[in-house]
């Protein structure tokens, strides 16, 4: 059986089409500004397979921040419907699996927690969670962030050997711990979680068949140790500390000097983060204009629901996907209709890219220009700028 949640309350999917607009007709009523009377419609099959749609293409939808196409889009669970600001979470209880009990946690066992054997300490700040598999990243937002197959967790994960309520990562004095709630285990760094564990910086935590890295704020350095005071070797008794050096009191100066204007204060940056990265586009119409990357996984094509909208006749309609995976980006050509290249190379299905890499998708060429500081340069691609200007021209078919 599937579901649509919101606002507590569950909406059974039958088999057929299951509209949701404004209209009191729509068998999931919205109301607010901006729901259209016919806004999306959900269709389930009879085998269970459940997918989305827009009433038209003038309309809106994001299924997990992403704006939906003009295709039909499958609906896995735990995924988020978004319309007009408001957000229903898509339930499908197919994913079964046993689901163990535990006691609650006692925070002062946390204490115990067994200490993970390499990375860097972390303090109980800064948490945040990047997914191995799709580059998606969460943040701890709270005193705690909840893994699970049950559509209320914070982060749902899909596949039977998950439990509803997985793992939960919590913050404590000593820095952030894993705590195993699972029946088929909880893995840090391929060790199995017993119980609790304390996280170091870049561990690998497994649930299921999903891997996340794990990044938190360095742990404050202790301070250094006190110097030993000498001892009286004649008494057997500490020595008293030496006297103070005399101050030297300053002479006035002889002349006075010309006072002058105080220099300007500086004053202090602040605002949100920069972009993770950028594309400069080297060629077509758009020459000059530069599109910035600001979440790990964008959308690149001619679809104006695309992440960058490269409004070009050559470039299909959903051409490519830049993504990051520990800390390396990676281009992944969609099947456009003109290609992907590559410093001069067609892509076949995706390759790392490095940063000035040049990129062009139909004939719009763009170079790549990476402002993460966590990026690993070594594991990207290498960039070939004498063969990239010899690129060679891109078919001449229609794109999809």
């Amino acid at each position: 059986m599937s579901y649509l949640e919101i606002g507590g309350q569950r909406l059974e999917i039958q088999p057929g089409d299951v509209s949701i607009g404004s209209d009191p007709s729509s068998q999931i009523h919205l109301t607010g500004p901006g729901v259209a009377p016919r806004h999306a419609v959900v269709q389930a099959s009879t085998d269970g397979q459940v997918v989305v749609r827009k009433a038209n293409d003038t309309l809106e939808v994001l299924i997990n921040g992403v704006r939906l196409g003009p295709q039909p889009t499958p609906l896995l669970h735990g995924d988020k419907v978004q319309i007009a600001g408001q957000e229903l979470l898509f339930v499908d209880e197919r994913r079964s699996g046993s689901t163990q009990y535990v006691q609650a946690v006692n925070p002062a066992s946390l204490a115990q927690a067994k200490s993970g054997k390499k990375g860097v300490a972390t303090a109980g700040t800064g948490g945040r969670l990047v997914s191995l598999n799709d580059g998606r990243e969460y943040a701890v937002t709270g005193q705690s962030l909840v893994l699970g197959r049950d559509a209320g967790c914070d982060v749902v994960l899909t596949g039977k050997s998950v439990s509803r309520r997985h793992a939960e990562i919590m913050a404590t004095p000593k820095g952030y711990v894993v705590v195993d709630s699972s029946t088929n285990g909880t893995f840090v760094n391929g060790e199995r979680v017993e119980g609790q564990r304390l996280l170091a910086r870049a561990d690998v935590i497994k649930c299921g068949d999903e891997e996340f890295r794990f990044y938190a704020d360095a742990a404050p350095a202790p301070p250094p140790p006190a110097a030993p005071r000498l001892a009286n070797t004649m008494f057997g008794a500490p020595a008293p500390p030496p006297p103070p050096l005399p101050q030297k009191v300053p002479q006035p100066p002889a002349a006075v000097a010309v006072p002058t204007a105080p220099a300007p204060a500086v004053p202090p940056r602040s605002g949100p983060p920069g972009p993770l990265a950028q594309l400069l586009v080297r060629s077509g119409p758009l020459k000059g204009q530069r599109f910035p990357i600001k979440v790990p996984v964008v959308n690149l094509g001619r679809a104006d629901y695309n992440d960058i909208v490269l409004a070009d006749d050559s470039v299909s309609t959903v051409h490519a996907k830049l993504q990051r995976r520990e800390g390396v980006w990676v281009v992944v050509d969609l099947q456009s209709t003109n290609g992907t290249y590559l410093d001069g190379e067609r892509v076949e299905g995706e390759a790392p890219i490095a940063p000035g890499a040049l990129l062009r998708f139909g004939n719009v060429g763009l170079m790549f220009e990476s402002t993460d500081d966590t990026i690993d340069p070594v594991k990207g691609s290498s960039t070939k700028m004498m063969s990239a200007l010899k690129m060679p021209p891109p078919p001449s078919g229609p794109p999809r």
